[in-house]
């Protein structure tokens, strides 16, 4: 299976998709790692986009992401949180999700 992880240093997990520099991919069957640019990030970075201001601005992250990580051929993304625009549109492309309250992508892992 191939796992996303939004992630700016591979060690943990961002809590904001659109401020993650990159997704961590995991193929839980080879194990190997490979990191992707989130795109999200440098419309964040133009924009001077604050946290805060995230939802209020449009971003479309929803839509965007999901359709970007099945391009990999992501079969699940983990996450602290998810919009609804995110949620619909990963069942859209068959995408599965599971949130985490845990920092640590270590420690996310163990259950794969």
């Amino acid at each position: 299976m191939k796992i996303a992880i939004p992630t700016s240093n591979e060690k943990t997990i961002c809590e904001y998709i659109p401020f993650c520099k990159y997704f961590l991919i995991i193929d839980t069957d080879t194990n190997i790692r490979k990191l992707i640019e989130n795109p999200m990030f440098e419309i964040v970075k133009k924009e001077k986009i604050k946290k805060k201001e995230c939802g209020e601005n449009g971003l479309h992250t929803g839509e965007i992401i999901p359709k970007y990580l099945k391009s990999f051929g992501i079969e699940m993304l983990i996450a602290k949180s998810l919009g609804e625009g995110m949620l619909d549109n990963l069942e859209i492309f068959s995408i599965k999700y599971k949130i985490t309250d845990s920092d640590k992508i270590e420690n996310i892992l163990l259950g794969f």
